[in-house]
């Protein structure tokens, strides 16, 4: 396992706004497959249950993403702005 360099430097808005786009896509994909991999248990449910289940599971990410998400949007102004991106795509695996 490599190191991750910690001296301080910037992030551009793009490998902001990249980072910020692959880890909700990340937590999308985790949601849309859990939700798949489900269906069969859940039985046949009614388009309303349907929507519950989906608006439940969306609820679950927002609120999950909701702090990580507003961390990144403020890193540009820090000296680690690079080093906590780097960390963040190697934690969920996100690929640049």
């Amino acid at each position: 396992m490599t190191s991750i360099d910690r001296e301080g430097s910037a992030a551009s808005a793009s490998e902001i706004s990249e980072t910020l786009v692959s880890l909700r896509e990340c937590f999308e994909n985790v949601r849309r497959g859990e939700i798949q991999r489900l269906r069969g248990r859940l039985g046949n449910l009614s388009p309303d249950q349907a929507n519950a289940v989906d608006s439940l599971s969306q609820a679950i990410i927002e609120n999950m993403l909701q702090a990580p998400m507003a961390m990144l949007k403020n890193i540009s102004a820090g000296n680690e702005a690079a080093f906590v991106l780097e960390t963040v795509r190697r934690i969920f695996d996100l690929r640049k």
